[in-house]
């Protein structure tokens, strides 16, 4: 390990003692302190403030490039920005948009506001466009940027006329913000925020170009926090390494707060883009962390070059989230480390409602667990009754995490929610057992000619292939059927696989209306900054360079696949005759129906005959 353990010392006692035996040892003591019971405590400023006062010396926040926040210092900071906002007039509702770009200052200037105010995080990342119709849709009372920063939410601000608070960083590795904040009204009262309010405000996508504004309160804060408590048995001596963007909910609602409610601590690397596993899950000593699949892949590749990986490190267990970890990573990553990994679901409306469980506990590979004691699911059909075991439809949710309500979206809180029930858009099933399993978005679904197909059952097929690293399915226009189904796919270094022997190794494993039309190999696929891949901006792109789904080059292999499925031989090529390769009018019947389901078309009977070999009939298809 390197020497940046040395800083940390909640973990460490004995650089020669393995970790595992360090971690039993902290639990063990874990379990005589005092407990800071959730339950009695209404804000997270009081859990804070709990947790100061028991525990005051131990690291909440530590830093690869700072040196280590302790509660008791966590709490001074906390104190100070309180009492810095009250002064300026800035009430307890205040809404603050955080615009800062490095997560340990921007999670400690969230933590500290969303106590005090409402912290409304900004993804650095946004165009001054986008910061500006998030800031105009808010309206927040100000905007917190670090002083002399250039950064887009600064300049939409000072051209908006936003109130502008400015941190300073803290000098010489010291870990902390000074604010300086502008005098807009009387001081006000050091009071703690409504439970009932929002702790923060979190923008995500809509179906429109505004953002859907989601407030998750203090209530719903705490719910949560109580639940990954109970799942997860999270004590002070507990560690989560984040590594999500501090903006986004994943990590306010997982890998930030829960871990400092519980009084435990957040662990922050240098470069959360960077796997390095030395720092990460060495220097570092998470017990836990939660990521997406692209991130889990990146740890596995550097961990498994490692003959020591599974003693370097103080990992209890790994959860996953945001996509289906396929289930090869998901069985090596397991195997490298020797800590069981676990799927989770959740939303930025809903925080994480269900979770597979570490041993004793129960836990189905490919499922994402069991729904909290706490939370009710239920699955339906289109017509928006409850469906039974294992099939298929949007799952609804009832929980004390969910969210109270769109901001500013009256019409669409009536389609979001029904009788109580919160509408995740969502497809899930749930097995006998009670376990939940996801197959995809709603507004994802490939409506080919009226058959729905879930993306994802298309990425895992994919997946399942030795040479595919990634794959993302996703609908391209189609003249006659609506939509058609391509797919992207990133290699495995070194392989030399071919789109033509990926539809072929699709067909042995999906109905041939699933198979994609057209394969294309990439170097990446788009993401987000919360790692989930934007299949909206793959079909955007796939339209931008057709406006036709039936170009003969496609349809040559389509064809070609049919040819070799019905005449029972590899040896076939785009120019050999149907009927003088040994086909008949018996099959060219079914391969008449076989092509009309393929291309969406009503054909004569007579096709085949006329246009008997692939070129000839692709000519004839794309006319």
């Amino acid at each position: 390990m390197s020497d940046l353990g040395t800083r940390f010392p909640s973990h460490k006692t004995n650089v020669e003692q393995p970790a595992s035996e360090r971690l039993a040892e902290g639990r063990a003591a874990a379990a005589s302190e005092q407990v800071v019971d959730l339950t009695q405590c209404r804000t997270i400023g009081e859990v804070l403030r709990s947790h100061a006062d028991v525990r005051p010396d131990r690291p909440a926040i530590v830093a690869s490039q700072f040196a280590v926040l302790s509660f008791r210092e966590l709490q001074d900071q906390i104190d100070a920005a309180r009492a810095r906002l009250r002064q300026a007039g800035f009430g307890r509702d205040a809404r603050i948009a955080v615009a800062i770009a490095n997560s340990p200052e921007a999670a400690l200037a969230i933590v500290a506001v969303a106590s005090s105010a409402v912290a409304v995080p900004l993804d650095p990342k946004l165009t001054a466009a986008e910061v500006e119709r998030c800031l105009l849709a808010l309206r927040p009372s100000a905007v917190l940027a670090l002083r002399g920063s250039d950064s887009a939410a600064r300049h939409v601000a000072e051209q908006h006329g936003f109130h502008l608070i400015e941190a300073i960083v803290a000098q010489h590795g010291k870990f902390g913000l000074q604010l300086a904040a502008p005098r807009i009204g009387a001081a006000l009262p050091l009071d703690d925020p409504d439970p009932e309010a929002p702790a923060f405000i979190l923008h995500t996508s809509g179906t429109t170009a505004e953002p859907n504004l989601v407030p998750f309160s203090h209530r719903n804060l705490l719910a949560v926090t109580q639940r990954l408590q109970a799942w997860f048995n999270l004590t002070p001596h507990d560690r989560c390494l984040n590594v999500s963007p501090v903006y986004y909910s994943h990590a306010l609602t997982t890998t930030v707060f829960p871990p400092l409610l519980t009084g435990g601590g957040v662990a922050f690397p240098a470069n959360a883009s960077n796997v390095d596993v030395s720092e990460w899950l060495g220097a570092l000593e998470p017990t836990w962390y939660s990521a997406g699949p692209t991130l889990h892949l990146s740890v596995l590749e550097k961990a498994q070059l490692r003959p020591d990986a599974r003693t370097m490190h103080s990992l209890r267990f790994i959860s996953s989230a945001g996509a289906p970890l396929a289930g090869d990573v998901h069985e090596r990553m397991q195997t490298v480390l020797g800590v069981p990994v676990l799927e989770h679901y959740g939303s930025s409306e809903t925080a994480q409602i269900s979770t597979n469980l570490p041993p004793p506990g129960r836990s189905k590979p490919g499922t994402c667990g069991i729904p909290a004691p706490d939370v009710v699911v239920r699955i339906v059909g289109e017509d928006g009754c409850p469906l039974p075991s294992g099939e298929r439809g949007e799952i609804l949710v009832r929980s004390p995490s969910v969210m109270s309500g769109y901001l500013n979206a009256p019409e669409l809180n009536r389609t979001a929610f029904v009788d109580g029930w919160f509408r995740t858009g969502d497809i899930g099933s749930l097995d006998t057992d009670g376990f939940l399993s996801l197959h995809g978005r709603q507004k994802e679904l490939i409506n080919r000619g009226g058959e729905k197909i879930a993306p994802i059952e298309i990425d895992q097929a994919l997946m399942s292939h030795p040479d595919v690293a990634q794959a993302a399915a996703y609908a391209v226009p189609h003249p006659r059927l609506g939509e058609d189904v391509a797919a992207a796919v990133v290699l495995r270094p070194g392989s030399k696989v071919t789109p033509e022997e990926l539809r072929e190794f699709l067909g042995k494993q999906l109905a041939t209306h699933k198979n994609p039309r057209r394969i294309t190999i990439v170097d990446q696929l788009p993401k987000g900054i919360t790692g989930k891949v934007q299949r909206k901006r793959l079909s955007e792109s796939s339209a931008e360079q057709s406006d036709s789904a039936l170009s003969e080059v496609r349809l040559h292999a389509d064809l070609l696949q049919l040819w070799k499925k019905f005449l029972k031989t590899d040896n076939v090529s785009v120019d050999d005759d149907f009927f003088e390769k040994g086909g008949d009018s018996l099959l060219a019947m079914e391969l008449h129906l076989e092509i009309q389901r393929l291309t969406g078309q009503t054909l004569s009977e007579s096709v085949l005959f006329e246009a008997a070999t692939v070129r000839e009939l692709a000519k004839r298809l794309s006319r």
